[in-house]
């Protein structure tokens, strides 16, 4: 399969131009970072030692969809505007080995990244002699690793479909302040309409789920499931929030690469 070559020169170009070991430090800096503010707090009697995942909640809300578009965001238009594009379809690759190629590549650079940052927050704990709630962090972890998953689809969905950079620049920031700020107006937007422009006396229930459609609030109802007790999560919920971030990891590269593929270089 020739999109492994191009997911393998992503990797190399990664570690080459110093990206990889520039991101992963970054990364680990911020859990490390978070670490010891939680042990400060565990020592002053604030929190538990378990309460290790709700600190990391923070960078993976912020630090994970940010870091994901960034890195993809110019990974296929770049490409295009300085002609490698025209060189690698000289080669024995077609646009949908491009496509996967990068989007594989580009995250593995990404999950290994995160996975440096939330062992190095790991560490620190278990340096300082505490606790670390395993099953919490490892379900953390794979929660995180799908919202990377799902924001970098989108980039590379962008990167496909637009034919300059300053235009992938420009959606890939629409698409962050869409889905972890606008978003979030939304439903109730919804219910005041659906209401007859009243508003409503209770909730409907269809308003999370169409909360959830965002990729950064199907991961808050994630941790949700993984900070809370437990008893008063809606486990249809948690499914439909996994199964959005899966949605949009391969939707979005599907529309882009549909797009990529009809377009005139």
């Amino acid at each position: 399969m020739n999109w492994r070559l191009i997911a393998r020169k992503e990797i190399g170009d990664a570690v080459r131009n110093r990206q990889l070991p520039a991101i992963a430090g970054t990364f680990a800096l911020v859990y490390a970072v978070v670490a010891v503010l939680h042990l400060r707090r565990v020592e002053r009697g604030f929190v538990a030692p378990v309460d290790l995942v709700d600190r990391f909640a923070l960078p993976g809300m912020l630090l994970v969809p940010v870091t994901a578009l960034l890195l993809a965001a110019g990974a296929i238009v770049r490409r295009r505007s300085n002609g490698q594009l025209t060189l690698l379809l000289g080669l024995p690759h077609d646009r949908r080995d491009i496509v996967v190629g990068t989007y594989v590549g580009r995250y593995a650079v990404f999950l290994a990244s995160l996975v440096t940052g939330v062992l190095a927050g790991v560490a620190v704990v278990v340096a300082a002699g505490h606790t670390v709630p395993v099953g919490a962090v490892l379900a953390y972890a794979l929660a995180s690793a799908g919202l990377g998953l799902a924001y970098l689809a989108v980039a590379i969905g962008i990167s496909a479909t637009v034919r300059t950079q300053t235009w992938a620049s420009f959606a890939v920031f629409g698409a962050l302040l869409c889905f972890l700020f606008a978003w979030r107006f939304v439903p109730d937007g919804l219910t005041y309409v659906a209401a007859g422009f009243e508003e409503p006396a209770t909730r409907p229930w269809w308003a999370s789920y169409v909360g959830a459609c965002s990729p950064s609030i199907a991961y808050e109802r994630l941790l949700d499931a993984v900070i809370g007790s437990g008893s008063d999560t809606d486990r249809s919920l948690v499914r439909f929030s996994a199964a959005v971030l899966l949605g949009w990891a391969v939707l979005a590269p599907a529309v882009g690469y549909r797009r990529f593929a009809r377009t005139d270089l």
